[in-house]
């Protein structure tokens, strides 16, 4: 016997600075919902089905728990218009999509889902607005000059240390 799964799905196009992003609405039945709305914004070069479908299962077992669950392509990515940006670049793409969960579903708050670089554009724009309730940052990307440096150091340079042929081209 077919039963329908707890949430239903529909592609919805989102307004940005003039350019469209496609998202993916997951939403749950009427007795279900919770009020909570949850924005899943994915890491480049991702686009909004992630890998292994990974997207897509994170959206439908929000929905199925109660919660409207939004994934999107930003500019650039996937279907969506535009030039791809950086995750320093994307908080206006972050912006129009909370936007337009909030106005389309009417949640009372919106946590934000971000996978690498996206978590740290979300840690970025999502803390200072009053809609977010929560962030789940999974995996965010910190590269400094700084950073990258010290990685160099510890593991290019620190394994020199143990190779003949960095000793005998110094003793030479």
């Amino acid at each position: 016997e077919h039963t329908d799964p707890p949430y239903s799905e529909r592609p919805v196009w989102i307004d940005c600075d003039g350019e469209r992003m496609l998202g993916i609405l997951a939403e749950p039945g009427p007795r279900a919902a919770s009020g909570l709305g949850v924005l899943i914004v994915v890491g480049g070069p991702q686009y909004r089905v992630g890998s292994h479908r990974q997207f897509v299962l994170l959206a439908r077992r929000l929905a199925a728990a109660g919660h409207v669950c939004l994934r999107f392509d930003c500019r650039g990515m996937g279907d969506s218009e535009g030039n791809p940006r950086t995750f320093e670049g994307v908080a206006s793409d972050v912006r129009a999509a909370l936007d337009f969960l909030c106005a389309w579903a009417r949640v009372r708050t919106v946590a934000i889902w971000g996978l690498c670089d996206a978590a740290s554009a979300v840690l970025m724009f999502g803390a200072a607005d009053p809609r977010v309730g929560g962030l789940a940052l999974i995996n965010p990307w910190v590269r400094s000059e700084a950073t990258l440096a010290a990685t160099h150091l510890k593991h290019y340079y620190g394994q020199r240390l143990f190779e003949g042929d960095f000793w005998s081209r110094l003793l030479r």
